[in-house]
């Protein structure tokens, strides 16, 4: 595929996702030998700015972000970087929303429904996530649990309705309590649900296949995963 768009939706989504700084984001993930830290959480977020921008289009997406090298591989795609406030996870997606609605406002478009993406997937593609919106775009607040089922990887909201980020240690059930969770409304892609935090999570996810930042990075040391299929043309 080439240049490929998510189909489009009922209402005008946006996705906000948050990366830290990747010298100090991913301290519990042990990367294979030979593969430095730094650049495999950079690649594991780059693949999922990657396949959010080709769901939507790189203006629909915004990168929270200080890492410098991230926000100039996002703007290179024509995505829009916000500076992270520092005042952790759900203050950088709240940061990110009011952003999206801002700049919706300032050309004069309606509010735009926003869905909340985390920066650790390689194994996303843009099809899972025009799956997931749709099952979205029925609810006012939706989730997706990770693998586990105790975090949370998407959240989810209507226009007009606050995001209301909960993240962090046990976020699905704190989620639960106010959002419904979208993969009871419909087949959620296990890929959207392999968030990477440890050597496990990324062994799965590889063998499941990943993007093409991720196995390039992972390729520097032993074994290297296959990479998935991925919209090709793109950077």
């Amino acid at each position: 595929m080439s240049g490929h768009v998510c189909p489009a939706h009922p209402v005008s989504w946006r996705f906000v996702i948050p990366v830290k700084d990747t010298r100090r984001g991913k301290s519990r993930l042990q990367p294979p030998d030979g593969v430095p830290r730094h650049l495999l959480a950079m690649s594991l977020a780059l693949d999922t700015i990657n396949a959010a921008r080709h769901c939507l289009g790189g203006a629909a997406v915004v990168v929270v972000t200080s890492d410098d090298a991230v926000a100039s591989h996002a703007r290179s795609w024509q995505v829009p970087v916000l500076a992270d406030p520092g005042a952790g996870l759900d203050a950088a997606l709240r940061a990110g929303a009011s952003y999206a609605e801002e700049r919706a406002a300032a050309s004069g478009l309606p509010a735009p429904a926003v869905a909340a993406l985390l920066g650790d997937l390689p194994g996303l593609h843009p099809d899972d996530l025009a799956a997931v919106l749709r099952l979205a775009e029925g609810v006012e607040r939706g989730y997706v649990p990770d693998h586990e089922g105790t975090g949370t990887v998407l959240l989810t909201a209507r226009p007009g309705v606050a995001l209301d980020p909960a993240f962090g240690a046990g976020s699905a059930g704190r989620h639960g309590a106010g959002a419904v969770d979208l993969t009871t409304l419909g087949p959620v892609p296990d890929r959207l649900r392999l968030d990477v935090d440890d050597r496990a999570s990324l062994a799965r996810v590889a063998a499941m296949g990943v993007g093409r930042h991720t196995a390039m990075v992972l390729s520097l040391g032993t074994p290297a995963p296959s990479a998935a299929e991925q919209p090709q043309g793109h950077r």
